[in-house]
């Protein structure tokens, strides 16, 4: 229903009050770079003179250089076996403790290793080792003769602290660790300042992990070795005991084909020696084993990737770093000059 007065008569619209700056954002635009345009020797000066000193500095740094290697840890299939059959053996003779460190001990993770790298003790043989890395050569760094502890420039009130100190940076700057779970291959890079060290550090690590293993693999050897000796000696004690209760048996009794119970107890008498005969062969066996295992020196790291000729140069990415140095310049010169032309317009 439409009411008779207000017929034919249009609605008012609402036009809200707007106040605001009298300036569009084109005019605010032209105003930004007239500003700029007055200060273009500013806009031109101070880019330029970053780029250039950006460009000196990064020229004037040394080169880094990365020497990659990559290693396989494995045991070899005497060593490992023979743990395992410490292992079983100290378990039935109910010696748990010995049993759990021969089992764990059959095989190390790759973590293990990745540990092992960035441990104290190969951190510390590392980096009071002695690198002869004097070689002149093209594009190959800095020469340098002396320890890494001199050559982090590690600092502290006692030779000690220095090579704490060294080895925190060297673990935090210098060497980077990863693994492969899945292949079991554990591989490391070294940067330094010289090509040759690089190589040489690198190779310093790879054969301090060989020794770690070489020092394990005789250790338990030489445990292995002693305890099967001991228990050599039990069973060859217990192999003579049984044949001789077999011999005094039939030599008691000279005809007893007619009377199944001593013909069941010789053979009883026979299962026992043939039982004590199987298990001094078998630690007699491991005990041999034993004695090879702990003179043994063969590598157990199988080097994947050598660090010798393959040391790789960094680039020192002059260009983005002089790129980055000009468009920081444009900026600042952009908000001195805006900064200087809105002074000018409040005074």
């Amino acid at each position: 229903m439409t009411h008779p007065g207000l017929q034919g008569a249009s609605p008012e619209r609402f036009t809200p009050d707007i106040s605001g700056p009298p300036w569009s954002d084109a005019e605010s635009a032209r105003s930004y770079m007239g500003a700029l345009r007055k200060h273009w020797k500013l806009l031109l000066v101070l880019p330029t003179t970053l780029a250039v000193i950006a460009l000196g500095l990064s020229m004037s740094r040394d080169r880094t250089y990365m020497a990659r290697a990559a290693f396989l840890a494995s045991e070899p299939s005497s060593m490992s076996g023979s743990l395992g059959a410490l292992s079983s053996v100290a378990s039935q003779l109910g010696m748990p403790g010995l049993s759990a460190v021969a089992s764990s001990s059959a095989g190390l993770s790759t973590q293990f290793y990745g540990d092992l790298l960035t441990s104290n003790a190969l951190l510390h043989e590392a980096v009071t080792a002695r690198y002869e890395a004097s070689a002149v050569s093209d594009y190959g760094g800095k020469p340098f003769s002396g320890t890494l502890v001199k050559y982090m420039n590690g600092t502290g009130k006692t030779a000690v602290d220095s090579e704490v100190d060294a080895m925190k940076r060297f673990a935090g700057g210098v060497l980077a660790v990863s693994i492969d779970r899945t292949t079991g291959i554990v591989r490391f890079q070294v940067r330094t300042k010289n090509r040759q060290l690089s190589a040489l550090v690198a190779r310093k690590l790879l054969d301090l992990v060989n020794d770690f293993n070489l020092r394990r693999r005789q250790t338990q050897a030489g445990a292995e070795r002693e305890f099967t000796a001991l228990r050599s000696r039990a069973a060859l004690d217990s192999l003579r005991g049984a044949e001789s209760a077999l011999a005094d048996f039939r030599a008691t009794n000279i005809d007893f084909s007619r009377s199944p119970r001593l013909a069941t107890r010789e053979s009883e008498l026979q299962r026992r020696v043939a039982l004590a005969q199987q298990i001094y062969t078998t630690v007699a066996q491991r005990y041999e084993l034993a004695n090879i295992e702990a003179v043994r020196n063969t590598p157990v790291v199988t080097v994947l990737d050598a660090p010798e000729g393959l040391v790789e140069a960094l680039p020192r990415h002059t260009a983005a770093i002089v790129v980055g140095a000009f468009a920081l310049g444009i900026l600042v010169a952009s908000v001195i000059a805006l900064r200087r032309e809105s002074a000018l317009k409040t005074s």
